[in-house]
């Protein structure tokens, strides 16, 4: 049986609004009979509405995670550092998996909207999601992703410097032929890890080659798919290095590779860019451009909480681009190049 706060009130001998102001904790009722109401109400097994309680107070202690998936490891542990820190302060994190699908983004977008969040954390950029976020004075913070015409500020991984500098790690080994696994164009990380990565093969004079780049969706099929196609270069084309700027890619190509007997790092040198526990447990380990993901989670928090907690009025702030740095990991997948 349900106990509403009528019966809690009814049980106390005291009126519904102040059976309520009792379990608020309210001033203007006696310390004795906020006792009194508040035993009753656990004897009871009364809980509070929190929608309710949300509607009533403007705060629903409810903050919203959109995210494309879970199979990522950054977003995985990014998901994770924020239930963390959202949990410490206080809020429950409503976690919507988008599939990277944009119906579902707007979907999400409007579910959260209808339950009164407090605020939302982004990682996707539809741009009719986004719309619907810059409509509100619900406080939004992008990550990963930035959309063309965000409604707040934005996260981001320092990702052409950490494809620059995973490629002259490369160069520095005396390898020419370098192949990039890149995700599609129209995701942020996709097109600013191939422009770095170009950029340090421009600094070095080594020519740019088409048919060295794969560029696909975020999926591991398409990284096994990009390996068929490198292996099936004439061999004086065939590459022998290869950056794979993403998890999903990395999770098809490195087992595709395995499969083919490609050895690592004997034939082909491999360097991932975001760390996982999988790259570390590969054999060989395998070298990363660790992209910081606990660190963009945990600024991200930060900013979002600062935003709930500023005035009324601070959603209409220009929004702010904040760059995370990456850091390389070298393991055990690559080696300098043989002349």
């Amino acid at each position: 049986m349900v106990v509403d706060l009528r019966k809690v009130a009814a049980a106390s001998g005291v009126s519904l609004s102040t059976a309520s102001r009792a379990l608020s904790g309210s001033g203007r009722v006696s310390a004795a009979t906020r006792e009194r109401v508040r035993q009753v109400a656990e004897e009871l097994g009364y809980r509070p509405n929190a929608l309710a309680r949300g509607l009533r107070t403007n705060h629903s202690r409810l903050i919203g995670l959109v995210i494309t998936n879970l199979v990522n490891a950054s977003l995985h542990v990014i998901a994770e550092v924020v239930h963390d820190r959202l949990k410490a302060s206080g809020y429950h994190l409503v976690l919507c998996i988008t599939g990277d699908d944009a119906g579902e983004e707007r979907a999400y977008v409007e579910t959260l909207r209808d339950h009164n969040v407090d605020g939302v954390l982004v990682v996707g950029s539809d741009d009719e999601a986004v719309q619907s976020l810059r409509e509100t004075d619900i406080p939004a913070i992008h990550l990963a992703r930035r959309p063309r015409r965000p409604a707040g500020d934005c996260v981001l991984g320092a990702d052409i410097e950490g494809a620059r500098e995973a490629t002259r790690y490369l160069l520095g080994l005396s390898h020419q032929r370098i192949a990039v696994v890149a995700g599609p164009p129209a995701v942020t990380s996709g097109y600013e890890r191939l422009a770095g990565h170009r950029l340090a093969l421009d600094e070095a004079g080594v020519p740019y080659r088409d048919d060295l780049v794969f560029q696909g969706p975020l999926e591991p099929a398409w990284g096994a798919e990009a390996a068929a196609r490198m292996l099936a270069l004439p061999e004086g084309r065939r590459p022998t290095a290869v950056l794979v700027t993403n998890h999903e890619a990395a999770f098809g190509l490195l087992p595709a590779l395995r499969e083919r007997g490609v050895r690592i790092p004997g034939e082909l040198s491999v360097l991932c860019y975001e760390d996982a526990d999988m790259l570390r447990w590969w054999d060989p380990a395998i070298t990363v451009m660790d992209n910081n993901a606990a660190r963009m989670g945990d600024l991200a928090v930060s900013l979002l909480l600062d935003r709930i907690a500023a005035n009324p009025g601070s959603t209409g702030q220009t929004p702010t681009e904040y760059r995370v740095g990456a850091q390389l990991v070298i393991r055990q997948s690559c080696v300098i190049a043989e002349s």
